[in-house]
């Protein structure tokens, strides 16, 4: 399935030289809603304890579905001067986000409170709709997972590996970071307004 993941110039530079991809955390989310679930007769002290606990577990790589977004370019592209990996990647791996007016609800004397739980931490608010959002759960102790600096990558493979590099319409590539991408079998395509609409377009 092609999916799309948005960073900076300098982070797409450092990840195409070492070949590899951020891993984030819950705490790393910019939404203060990630994995935030209504437990009936829970306390907000129960709901940290639970974002907690599943922060030292549970990791992700979020990717869009959709490249043409100029939002998406802004929040999470350097304001279009930074780059877009696209990814081919198994549809069995992806975790597609769903999104809600309210957090899903959650009985623990419900039967089925175990795959509701699975399915509500992949909920986000309907606001988010337009990132039309994709993940890879992550498993920090798989062999692919290395750690920098106190952070950790996941390092690209077979089925986990960029396939076309997108410049930001206002990005600007050096002869040596266009080497780079090249060099790396990833073809550049430059982005542009779309004069008919609010999209952002390859040239």
């Amino acid at each position: 399935m092609r999916v799309y993941h948005f960073m900076t110039k300098d982070y797409a530079v450092e990840n195409v030289k070492k070949s590899r991809l951020k891993i984030a955390t819950l705490n790393d989310m910019n939404d203060p809603y990630e994995f935030y679930l209504n437990f009936l007769g829970a306390t907000e002290e129960d709901i940290v304890k639970f974002k907690n606990h599943y922060n030292t577990r549970t990791h992700f790589i979020c990717f869009s579905r959709k490249l043409g977004n100029p939002v998406q370019w802004a929040h999470y592209a350097d304001n279009h001067r930074g780059i877009c990996m696209e990814f081919e990647i198994p549809k069995k791996y992806l975790l597609k986000v769903k999104y809600r007016k309210s957090p899903m609800a959650i009985s623990v004397q419900n039967a089925n409170w175990e795959k509701n739980l699975v399915d509500a931490t992949l909920c986000k608010y309907i606001g988010w709709r337009y990132e039309r959002e994709s993940r890879i759960r992550i498993d920090l102790e798989s062999n692919g997972v290395v750690k920098e600096k106190g952070l950790h990558f996941c390092r690209f493979h077979s089925e986990f590996n960029p396939v076309k590099i997108y410049t930001g319409v206002r990005c600007e590539l050096s002869d040596k970071e266009s080497e780079l991408f090249v060099d790396k079998g990833l073809p550049i395509i430059k982005m542009a307004q779309d004069a008919k609409s609010y999209s952002i377009v390859q040239v």
